[in-house]
């Protein structure tokens, strides 16, 4: 689900309209309608006064969960062979690894996101 998606049914399950989540927000309800039409991205901003209300993560609401480029599918040989020595490793330094992937994958989202 895009953002714009999410942003409307996390909306509708506070039983809030665009008014008062964007009064909620310190803007005006023409605003979110125009986030959950996809026509405007927030700003950062507002981007973390949406997370508050909401009760949710910033990477809940710009994480396209539908975004599966390769189809969960590994194509690039060097990555697979490094994750199978990242198999062998402690719980512990996976943990590590898979905090660092996740950080680069979420700035590239949002690099993608705010240009």
């Amino acid at each position: 689900m895009t953002f714009s998606g999410k942003l409307k049914k996390l909306r509708k399950e506070h039983n809030w309209s665009q008014d008062q989540l964007g009064k909620a927000l310190e803007i005006h309800g023409r605003h979110v309608g125009k986030y959950e039409s996809g026509q405007v991205m927030p700003g950062a901003e507002v981007l973390v006064k949406i997370a508050k209300a909401l009760n949710v993560s910033i990477d809940y609401l710009l994480i396209d969960d539908n975004e599966s480029p390769t189809n969960g599918r590994i194509h690039d040989e060097e990555l697979l062979k490094s994750f199978s020595h990242i198999e062998q490793m402690s719980e512990q330094d996976r943990v590590v690894i898979k905090s660092l992937i996740d950080a680069y994958v979420k700035k590239h989202q949002l690099e993608k996101i705010m240009s």
